[in-house]
């Protein structure tokens, strides 16, 4: 159900669609940029995870935290999308009239429902981290994944605002629960020990980790599909 809020700021945006080739495409580039989007919240989450002793896995096991609220957040996201109704995508929805802007291919998300956003869902969780750590960069992270992140997919036709707000409503409260859910001591040691006993095995999981946070886990998802294709065939 397309709410008054969604045709408001739709309507708005809309109107500028297709009046610069330049504008449309810049939106375009900064929508489908791994570095503008996630690469930049990743930055912020490496700072505030070594903040205090350039360790990765702190006493307060923030990096462990926030790599458990992402994975828990992407999941129930997807689920939402699979399980809830679907909604048509805006470029696809013959009742809006949406004029597509320029470089955008409408049937490449063709068949994948609306909502709730994955991205506002994964990157307002990963804002919610950044926050923890420091107010600050938290405010700019979350300000960051709204205009950078998320309103280039409304532009764009991808998603309504209702699937923005719904994705990051679930991603906050989801990486909010996770952080503050208490670790056993027992668990906490384990993790700091790792840290001490095999330090470059703990950076190498913690850049392969964030290069699938960033990217939204697309290139996990993409071997998922491919093994379960050779698996279980065509």
């Amino acid at each position: 159900m397309t709410t008054a809020f969604d045709l408001a700021i739709m309507n708005t945006l809309n109107a500028y669609s297709r009046h610069s080739v330049a504008v449309d495409k810049a939106i375009y580039v900064i929508a489908q940029s791994d570095l503008l989007k996630g690469g930049v919240l990743m930055a912020l989450l490496w700072w505030g995870w070594t903040r205090n002793n350039g360790r990765l896995i702190g006493p307060d096991l923030l990096s462990i935290r926030t790599i458990a609220g992402a994975l828990l957040a992407i999941l129930v996201g997807r689920a939402m999308q699979n399980f809830l109704p679907m909604r048509l995508r805006p470029v696809h929805d013959p009742n809006l009239a949406f004029v597509i802007p320029h470089d955008v291919n409408a049937w490449a998300v063709d068949g994948w429902s609306s909502f709730p956003s994955d991205h506002a869902v994964l990157f307002f969780g990963l804002a919610t981290a950044v926050w923890w750590a420091n107010r600050w960069l938290g405010a700019l992270a979350f300000l960051w994944t709204l205009v950078v992140i998320c309103l280039p997919r409304v532009y764009l036709g991808l998603h309504f605002p209702t699937d923005i707000v719904a994705g990051g409503v679930v991603g906050v409260a989801i990486m909010a629960l996770v952080l503050a859910v208490p670790v056993p001591e027992g668990l906490r040691r384990w993790f700091t020990r790792q840290q001490d006993v095999r330090p470059g095995l703990v950076y190498a999981l913690g850049f392969l980790l964030t290069l699938q946070m960033a990217t939204l886990f697309a290139n996990a998802r993409r071997l998922v599909e491919g093994a379960m294709t050779v698996v279980l065939g065509p």
